[in-house]
């Protein structure tokens, strides 16, 4: 069981500002260390602006791989396409995830990942590596479920689900399915589990 739940209600105080439009925006969250994987998704988002050219990424996080990944923008032409913010403020973190339309989680390691639990709850389709444990938690309806293979392999499925998630109609479709889903993982849910479990062993 994972220490992390969907919060639908966080949702309620934030809205979509920006206007749509034909960008695809990409939210990345968290530590900027190599084994999260940021630097799969830099590659992956240029793979993916050859054939969109219209995808923005922003970056919030800091941390010891920050200018590895800044280094990796510059030598693959990204510096107009991928925006490092580092660390803000969290009502800044909500409305970034109010406004993106797609969320990316590349980590190769994680137990339970906040951001991939508050992209369910605001609605917005998950494209991450499926490394078990809080993956159980999606699937192919309202996530893009990357398997582990080699780094080559990976970096181009990460773009295949970036490009398919440019289609807007598949994106509401896909986050209609994710805010149902956050329905069933909220805290309340989550201590009614709790509760089932510690009175079927008392």
């Amino acid at each position: 069981m994972t220490d992390v739940a969907a919060e639908p209600s966080k949702t309620d105080e934030y809205t979509k500002k920006r206007g749509d439009d034909n960008t695809l925006r990409c939210l990345m969250v968290g530590r900027l260390d190599a084994w999260r994987g940021f630097d799969l998704a830099v590659e992956a988002l240029a793979m993916a602006t050859k054939m969109y050219p219209n995808i923005q990424l922003d970056i919030l996080g800091d941390g010891s791989d920050r200018q590895r990944i800044s280094q990796w923008m510059k030598r693959l032409g990204l510096e107009s396409h991928v925006t490092l913010h580092g660390k803000v403020p969290m009502e800044v973190y909500y409305q970034m995830m109010a406004d993106c339309d797609v969320v990316l989680n590349p980590s190769l390691k994680e137990g339970a990942v906040t951001t991939a639990f508050d992209s369910m709850a605001f609605g917005r389709p998950l494209v991450c590596i499926d490394t078990g444990g809080y993956t159980r938690y999606f699937n192919n309806e309202y996530a893009a479920l990357i398997p582990r293979g080699s780094r080559e392999q990976v970096i181009k499925d990460l773009a295949d689900a970036i490009v398919r998630l440019t289609d807007r109609d598949l994106r509401t479709t896909m986050g209609r399915k994710a805010q149902k889903a956050a329905q069933l993982i909220t805290w309340e849910k989550k201590g009614e589990e709790i509760e089932r479990i510690l009175n079927g062993i008392s």
